[in-house]
């Protein structure tokens, strides 16, 4: 099994992320920039997403400001509610997220909800001090920190501040996009986009930072027909994988089972819920590695009636990968009562107004491509590769001649990589031996290598390498395009 710290050496390895202004003593913590091959996966993850869900389910795509006025975050509640319980070393000034700080020391389970007093007496209790070796100093008592990230003075209005999440756009432009398109509920409206937050400690490179992107949709509908479904037929014997707030472990349960046992409200939460793992079984992972964990009362965000966070099991534990959140009339509320615009739709059945109910899908695309990396990673003997989908790799497929200084194979290996440019993500590359242009393309996940040697320019064929069994075969030149559509589509590399 793939380790975290497996994945944090082959990303600086191959330079799929790393940390942003690296070069510089003072970098800041939190910010990661993107190599071109992790920029070309990160961008697929979306892409899935895109058209797994968003297309697939006839949603929305918005693009918002990443800042927005403190009105704004006023009526959502971020300024008053969005923190984080903190304690700070009164020696070294070391400030440590209390909650965390209490599970990893203890091993038992201490929630960010939980008073300041309550975290503050387990400090005490259990004799808690500064982590720092060099220190042991006294921690003070826990206090909230706000998350929020304030940016600049709006001159002569209110300050701004960057977005926490990417949901607020999408409440703000809702009573417009109501309007402008048309919309019937129940209908989803999603974007894909940068938030921030102000983490007090970030930690473990991707898995929480103070920049991150999120993939987000929430579906507005009318709370009275949240068992209308039309596709609820597609779902309604597919089996989540759910874990009850009160229990140990996740278990299989079909979408009707949690309406009939009220688990959940309607339909309509049953209904995505189902459409999200199976957004991740696209992804490539297997449900058993995947989990709904029931919030209680103590866990759910103060906006949340019903919430349920999906984690996947990684080398590192549960790793929450999605905040799937029943938002109620909350947002449009506030919004509307704070900026007096009218947010409520009329009833097509009853002719009365009122204020749409709200399903989020709250996607963190750094964690899940993070998750990604780890499903996919593979030891082979003496090799390393990453076992990504088709539609994740950041290529299709390597094109080489088999010497660098043949000018024979050197021309018609570049010749076949502009032909299949046009239709393919391809890479031309000459450099080192075949064994280590191989290594250096299966460290990154691209499913197929091509290679051009002597008997190509005699029979006008080559050598078409799969990633995962290193099994080589010979293709015709001009059977190329048919035969990359067909292995890219899914079929098997043994039926060539």
């Amino acid at each position: 099994m793939a380790t975290y710290e497996d994945i944090v050496n082959l990303a600086l390895r191959r330079g799929l992320f790393f940390p942003t202004s690296e070069i510089y003593a003072d970098y800041p913590a939190g910010f990661f920039d993107f190599g071109p091959y992790g920029a070309a996966i990160k961008r697929k993850v979306v892409d899935v997403w895109r058209n797994a869900l968003v297309q697939k389910e006839d949603f929305l795509e918005i693009d918002g400001a990443l800042t927005m006025p403190a009105s704004v975050f006023k009526a959502s509640g971020h300024l008053d509610s969005f923190n984080d319980p903190i304690t700070k070393c009164k020696k070294c000034g070391a400030v440590y997220r209390a909650d965390q700080l209490l599970t990893e020391i203890t091993k038992r389970d201490f929630k960010e909800a939980m008073s300041e007093s309550v975290l503050t007496k387990a400090l005490r209790d259990n004799h808690i001090v500064c982590q720092n070796k060099k220190c042991k100093g006294l921690l003070s008592d826990v206090e909230k920190s706000s998350l929020m990230v304030k940016i600049i003075a709006n001159v002569g209005k209110s300050d701004l501040y960057l977005r926490p999440e990417t949901c607020q756009n999408i409440f703000l432009d809702f009573a417009r996009l109501y309007k402008t398109m048309r919309i019937k509920l129940p209908k989803g409206i999603s974007q894909a986009g940068l938030a921030y937050r102000n983490e007090i400690s970030p930690r473990q490179t991707l898995l929480r930072s103070v920049e991150f992107m999120q993939m987000e949709s929430e579906v507005f509908f009318n709370p009275k027909e949240i068992n209308n479904i039309d596709n609820w037929d597609a779902v309604k014997d597919y089996e989540v994988m759910l874990q009850r707030a009160k229990e140990k472990k996740a278990s299989p349960i079909k979408c009707k089972d949690l309406v009939s046992k009220k688990i959940v409200s309607g339909k309509l939460i049953a209904y995505y819920l189902a459409r999200t793992q199976q957004l991740y079984e696209v992804y490539g992972l297997k449900k058993e590695n995947m989990r709904f964990r029931e919030l209680d009362d103590e866990e759910r965000a103060f906006y949340a009636k019903e919430a349920f966070d999906f984690d996947v099991k990684t080398s590192l534990g549960w790793l929450e990968l999605i905040a799937n959140n029943y938002r109620t009339d909350y947002d449009l509320k506030g919004h509307m009562k704070a900026s007096k615009q009218d947010m409520q739709v009329i009833d097509d059945k009853t002719n009365k107004k009122f204020i749409p109910h709200v399903w989020e899908i709250s996607i963190g695309t750094n964690r899940t491509f993070y998750a990604i990396l780890e499903n996919a990673f593979k030891k082979d003997k003496d090799r390393v590769f990453l076992s990504l989908h088709p539609n994740l790799a950041p290529l299709h497929a390597g094109i080489f001649p088999l010497l660098s200084n043949k000018e024979d194979l050197v021309k018609k290996a570049k010749e076949i990589y502009n032909e299949l440019k046009v239709c393919y993500e391809v890479m031309f590359d000459k450099s080192g031996s075949i064994g280590k242009r191989y290594a250096r393309l299966d460290e990154i996940g691209v499913p197929l290598c091509i290679t051009v040697d002597f008997d190509s320019l005699k029979n006008n064929d080559v050598t078409i390498r799969d990633r995962d069994t290193a099994e080589q075969k010979r293709v015709k030149i001009k059977d190329l395009r048919d035969i990359l559509y067909k292995l890219l589509m899914g079929a098997s590399f043994k039926e060539l």
